[in-house]
C-alpha cells in the first residue's frame, strides 16, 4: 500500500488522529517525487526526499559562479527569457512577485499533483487552522483539530511568514534556523544548500508569503551557484540546481512568479527524474467542495 492509499484509508476511518492525517499529507507531498530506480552509478547519488525528516540526508552539488542580470534590465525584455541564465530568470520572477498586490481570502487553497499520475492532494485552510482535504478527486473531508499553515520542514507559521525578512541572505538564514530536519545541522555545505533550495521552494509554492518575501526567496535562489536554464517547459522555464550526483529542478514562470519542483538523480551520467510535482496555491472565498 503506497502513501496515497494510506492517506485515503486514514480519511475513511472514524475520528482519525490529526497527527496521522497531517503526517500522511506530508509523506504524500514528499513521495510524489517518487523513488529512484536502483542502478549502479559511477557517481554518488544523493537526494532529500521523504527520508529527510528521518535524518538520512546527503547531497552532492557542483559549485560554479553564475552571472546575474539586474532585475530592471531583465524585466524590460521578457521575449528573451529562453536566452537568460537561470539566475536571470529568477530575478525577473522576483521583480514580478514584488509588484503583485498582496491577496487575501477565507481559505488558503493548495493543490498538488504528480505529473503523469493520478495522485493529487488538495487542502483548504483558514487562518485559524481549520482544514479540509481531498485526495485523488474524492470527497472533501474536514480534519479534526487545528492545522496552522506552516512552511513545510520548518516551525514557521503564517503569522511568522508575514514577518520574514525581505533580504535574500537574511531569509535563507532564517529558514535554515527554523528547519525541523536534521540536515540543518550538517557540516556539509552541499547538504545545507540543497535543504535551502527545498525550504525556499516550499515557501514559494505552498504558503501565503507577502510579495516582498516571495521576491526575496526568488533572489535567494538566484544567488545560489550553478543555476542553469534548461529552457521552456509547460508552466515556465526549467531551472536546474546542482550537478553531479543529483539535485533539484524548479519550473519558474517569470511572468507570474509561480514555482513547481522536481527532484532528480544522476544515474551513470543520465538524469533520472524523482517525479515532478505541480503546486498551485491561492486565497479563495469559495468553500471546500
Amino acid at each position: 500500500m503506497d502513501d496515497l492509499q494510506l492517506l485515503e484509508a486514514a480519511l475513511t476511518k472514524p475520528e482519525p488522529s490529526a497527527e496521522t492525517l497531517d503526517r500522511r499529507r506530508h509523506q504524500l507531498q514528499n513521495t510524489m517525487r517518487g523513488p529512484v530506480r536502483t542502478h549502479r552509478s559511477r557517481r554518488p547519488m544523493f537526494a532529500i526526499g521523504a527520508t529527510a525528516a528521518a535524518g538520512t540526508v546527503a547531497v552532492a552539488v557542483a559549485v560554479a559562479a553564475t552571472g546575474a542580470l539586474a532585475p530592471g534590465s531583465a524585466h524590460k525584455d521578457r521575449t528573451t527569457t529562453a536566452e537568460m541564465s537561470g539566475s536571470q530568470v529568477l530575478l525577473v520572477a522576483a521583480t514580478t512577485a514584488e509588484t503583485k498586490p498582496a491577496a487575501s481570502g477565507t481559505y488558503w487553497h493548495v493543490k498538488i499533483g504528480a505529473t503523469g499520475t493520478a495522485q493529487t492532494f488538495e487542502s483548504w485552510t483558514t487562518t485559524d487552522g481549520r482544514r479540509w482535504v481531498r485526495v485523488q478527486g474524492g470527497a472533501v473531508t474536514k480534519l479534526p483539530g487545528r492545522h496552522p499553515i506552516t512552511v513545510r520542514r520548518t516551525h514557521l507559521r503564517m503569522e511568522q511568514v508575514a514577518k520574514l525578512p525581505a533580504s535574500p541572505s537574511a531569509l535563507k538564514a532564517r529558514l535554515l534556523g527554523s528547519a525541523t530536519v536534521p540536515a540543518k545541522d550538517s557540516k556539509n555545505p552541499a547538504v545545507r544548500e540543497t535543504l535551502t533550495i527545498m525550504l525556499l521552494e516550499n515557501l514559494l509554492s505552498e504558503v501565503p508569503a507577502p510579495p516582498k518575501v516571495r521576491a526575496a526567496a526568488l533572489r535567494a535562489l538566484a544567488s545560489l551557484p550553478d543555476v542553469k536554464n534548461l529552457g521552456r517547459v509547460p508552466g515556465g522555464q526549467s531551472l536546474q540546481f546542482s550537478g553531479q550526483g543529483g539535485g533539484t529542478k524548479l519550473v519558474v514562470d517569470p511572468k507570474t512568479s509561480a514555482v513547481s519542483g522536481e527532484g532528480y538523480a544522476d544515474i551513470n551520467g543520465r538524469q533520472e527524474s524523482m517525479g515532478q510535482t505541480t503546486t498551485t496555491a491561492a486565497w479563495t472565498n469559495e468553500p471546500p467542495r
